[in-house]
């Protein structure tokens, strides 16, 4: 709607996770696949539902949406989050390269989603655009508004009377006699154990808090977005009771998911993963899957060689995942002689150079470190972290990266890594906790 051109546009579409071009042909070819499915009732959209802000977008995805709902007769819920508010909303063209152009605050998001959850919501915080919605067969729903004041807010999460009105929301649902489930865009739960540890800022104010909370009044089905990684999750309070939280990759990114919730007569709920056969754009004759995961790659490469060989590039690109240019900057050295080395070794290279070939296994030997490293962050975004303690893959990184960091220099690092950067490392490898992040049985 904006007609995007130029090099500007073709730079943002080459140098980012999402496929942004082809964005509105994956709605669409979502949509129709939601649309043609005659077992669900009820659609969940979890926020950034827009690129950048732009009002033409939000007013385009209206449109769609109510086709949707039209066509299907399904119930749409839908919240915003940080991306639907910008401070400058983009827009790309020849002449101007990239430019500001129109976008939206709340009111005006209020009155454009208002057919897609809050028409018959049970109860409205008006200050969030956060409501209440009632599911049926026993069941209502919270769908939480995080983001205050949109893009570039310095924390994103609830504020006190939006949490005393979620509070009554949950008080008056038990007093029906119903179960509660709720809805936000940035996790309660860290998907990975590097993303606290990390992002922090990305993850809801006060989240060990908010999470006790939800799970002691008796919520226990989450669902989020915002990582863009595929996880299943879950939080024990103090006093047992356990919140399980369901986080959604980007439906624009690899690996492109929709999940499918179904709750039985018990409250166990059944989650699959499914993702569409193709859409109507040019996919250079390639599967729907390996498109989104190609493109992925690219920019995982070039993050990769840009930590070997051009550090002011990797600190203008480091923020698409999640790293503070800040940050980046600060270690700016490490970081460089990080992406030199795993630029040139492979696991036998390193092995030998670390003294633990022996632990390497013969099969990875010409394996190189860049690539295995890509290998490891598709499957922390794909949900299938698989590389078990005993494979492979598994005891062989594991080799290379305990005899690394006993050999460093600095204490303070060897000492950091002997407690959580160690756990953290394996959690990147393996997902310990026992569910499977796209399809699992829930209880």
């Amino acid at each position: 709607m904006l007609g995007a051109c130029g090099k500007e546009w073709e730079k943002r579409c080459l140098y980012d996770q999402r496929c942004i071009a082809e964005s509105e042909a994956i709605i669409d070819s979502v949509f129709d696949y939601i649309a043609r499915d005659r077992e669900t009732d009820t659609v969940l959209i979890t926020g950034d539902v827009v690129c950048d802000g732009e009002l033409a977008g939000h007013r385009s995805l209206a449109q769609k949406l109510a086709r949707l709902k039209k066509e299907s007769g399904k119930r749409i819920l839908l919240i915003t989050a940080s991306h639907d508010i910008h401070t400058e909303p983009k827009g790309y063209s020849e002449e101007k390269g990239e430019y500001i152009v129109s976008g939206a605050d709340k009111k005006l998001l209020y009155d454009i989603y208002y057919d897609f959850g809050l028409s018959d919501a049970l109860s409205v915080h008006l200050a969030t655009n956060s409501y209440c919605a009632d599911m049926g067969d026993g069941y209502r729903i919270l769908m939480l508004n995080d983001d205050k004041k949109g893009w570039g807010a310095d924390s994103y999460g609830f504020y006190p009377d939006q949490l005393e009105w979620a509070k009554a929301q949950i008080e008056e649902c038990k007093r029906a006699g119903c179960t509660m489930l709720c809805v936000c865009h940035h996790p309660l739960l860290s998907p990975v154990k590097f993303y606290r540890a990390f992002s922090p800022h990305e993850m809801i104010e006060d989240c060990d808090r908010v999470a006790e909370l939800l799970a002691d009044s008796g919520v226990r089905y989450l669902f989020t977005g915002h990582t863009h990684m595929q996880s299943i999750n879950y939080y024990d309070s103090p006093c047992g009771n356990r919140l399980y939280e369901i986080n959604t990759g980007c439906l624009t990114a690899y690996p492109s998911p929709i999940r499918r919730l179904e709750l039985d007569d018990s409250g166990a709920l059944t989650v699959k993963t499914e993702h569409i056969k193709t859409m109507a754009h040019d996919m250079q004759c390639k599967p729907y899957m390996t498109y989104l995961k190609e493109h992925f790659d690219f920019m995982l490469r070039d993050i990769f060689d840009s930590a070997a060989h051009d550090m002011d590039r990797f600190c203008s690109i480091c923020e698409s995942f999640s790293l503070k240019k800040e940050t980046a900057e600060k270690l700016r050295l490490p970081i460089n002689a990080a992406g030199r080395l795993l630029d040139t070794l492979t696991f036998k290279k390193a092995g030998a150079l670390l003294g633990v070939k022996s632990r390497v296994a013969p099969r990875m030997y010409d394996v190189r470190l860049c690539d295995f490293m890509i290998t490891l962050v598709n499957n922390v975004y794909g949900g299938t972290r698989n590389y078990a303690p005993g494979s492979a893959e598994y005891d062989s990184f594991m080799a290379i990266a305990d005899r690394l960091f006993a050999v460093l220099p600095s204490k303070g690092l060897r000492e950091k890594y002997s407690g959580e950067l160690r756990e953290i490392v394996c959690d990147i490898l393996f997902n310990s906790n026992g569910i499977d992040s796209n399809n699992a049985v829930l209880r």
